[in-house]
């Protein structure tokens, strides 16, 4: 049977073939058939987890919830280090330097991945902006966030992080970020469907072995785990989940 590694929306385009690699890594690591497939809308991410076509994914924080609370997924692991942390960003040619500068109303483009929304949402709150005062225009992946905004289709965008920092040069320079977060706990986190439970010590030990390993390096920054992995444990994980309720409750 072909096991599947559902490659997320979060991830940076341009860092695929390093995902390609890690499927081909992780064959070796559990004698299974893996095959990775892209995923650039969130939505279809999702489908693929009701139909149980995702058996190990590197899910952001919101999805990890849902995965571990309804699907029964197990955690393997997480970037040593690494938080998800998230940007509001606005049209450098744009009248918006501060907070203090935003508008009573705003048109906000976003992923749908609720991670990123939920903090965005927060950072905004000092400037007395609540839901009813946001018009929300959800876009596939972060990239086209990135293009709402510099098209003035849309006054703000919400972004992970990581994702404004993978941006070009040239892109970035049309951008502004205004606030940012610094949670430090929220994080992307790599899963296992309940199909692969036998698995999972093996990837993490192969996991584990790519982190000591000087020839790894490259690979590991392309997968967004510079200083290597660190084994998740449930427990780490449910503090995330109850942060991400609180979160959605703010």
């Amino acid at each position: 049977m072909t096991r599947q590694l559902a490659i997320s929306p979060d991830v940076n385009v341009r860092n695929i073939t390093d995902w390609f690699i890690l499927n081909t890594k992780v064959q070796r690591m559990t004698g299974e058939a893996f095959h990775a497939t892209v995923y650039t809308d969130f939505a279809d991410l999702h489908q693929a987890y009701a139909n149980h076509q995702a058996d190990l994914v590197f899910a952001n924080a919101a999805d990890t919830a849902l995965l571990v609370r309804d699907h029964g997924y197990l955690p393997i692991a997480a970037p040593s280090g690494v938080s998800k942390e998230a940007s509001v960003v606005v049209s450098a040619d744009g009248p918006v330097h501060t907070l203090a500068d935003l508008p009573s109303h705003l048109t906000v483009a976003s992923t749908d991945a609720p991670d990123v929304e939920r903090i965005c949402r927060i950072l905004l709150e000092p400037a007395n902006l609540g839901p009813a005062d946001l018009e929300l225009q959800v876009k596939p992946n972060p990239v086209l966030v990135a293009k709402a905004v510099m098209r003035d289709e849309v006054q703000v965008g919400f972004l992970p992080q990581d994702a404004y920092d993978d941006l070009s040069a040239m892109v970035k320079q049309q951008l502004r970020v205004i606030t940012a977060s610094r949670i430090y706990v929220v994080r992307n986190s790599f899963l296992a469907s309940p199909a692969i439970a036998g698995s999972i010590e093996a990837i993490w030990a192969g996991l584990e072995s790519m982190s000591s390993d000087p020839e790894a390096a490259e690979l590991l920054a392309g997968l967004g785990a510079p200083n290597g992995w660190e084994r998740l444990s449930m427990d780490d994980t449910r503090f995330m989940i109850d942060l991400m309720d609180a979160l959605s409750q703010g």
